[in-house]
């Protein structure tokens, strides 16, 4: 690879971050599918989230795996999410799948460990089940997003015992770690590299 096209690879990934970085709305998706407590698999296809925050209000959409009821049974729903991070002034439910309403509460999560949670629906009629999808809005919830591992899903009525479980988005391995710190000691060569060259 020769220098020119390695610096624009390089001038392309600072661009870009620039521009993620100087964004009003900053966006993470979490996976969740590792056993925090319950009775469960170790791991699973539970679910995923998509958060955006836009000057301190955060949408949420969350999209409940279609093999969750073959995992957990038919009677399995995802009923609340603790979360760690600023509880909501104010939450509006845009419904979606069985869930009309979704409100916070100060219910948090397994061991107390978590700030609150967010429940989904009102009643039996009113569930987040298989391949189900809902959003809402936490309004004045601040601008740091939650990193993974500060939050967890409660699977209820599944098909072990006891039947209802947590599952929490996975702490990223340290191998992730370091591939960040390489990118960035790549940025910073290429970065002083240029300035010596100006």
């Amino acid at each position: 690879m020769n220098t020119n096209h390695l610096k624009r690879i390089i001038s392309t990934v600072l661009v870009a971050g620039l521009v993620s970085f100087g964004s009003n709305a900053h966006a993470l998706s979490y996976s969740f599918g590792k056993l925090l407590s319950g009775g469960g698999p170790p791991s699973a296809d539970v679910a995923n989230l998509d958060i955006v925050n836009n000057g301190g209000d955060w949408t949420f959409t969350l999209d409940v795996s279609n093999q969750l009821s073959s995992i957990f049974g038919n009677g399995a729903f995802v009923g609340a999410m603790a979360i760690t991070a600023t509880e909501p002034t104010s939450v509006n439910t845009t419904p979606g799948g069985g869930v009309t309403v979704v409100n916070s509460a100060n219910g948090k999560g397994p061991g107390g460990s978590f700030d609150y949670r967010f429940d989904f629906g009102g009643g039996a009629a009113d569930r987040l089940t298989n391949g189900e999808s809902v959003s809402w809005t936490g309004f004045n919830m601040g601008n740091t997003l939650p990193t993974d591992g500060q939050m967890a899903l409660h699977v209820q009525g599944t098909n072990f015992s006891p039947d209802s479980v947590w599952y929490i988005s996975p702490v990223p391995e340290p191998e992730t770690y370091a591939m960040l710190l390489v990118g960035l000691g790549l940025v910073g060569f290429a970065a002083r590299r240029r300035k010596a060259n100006a």
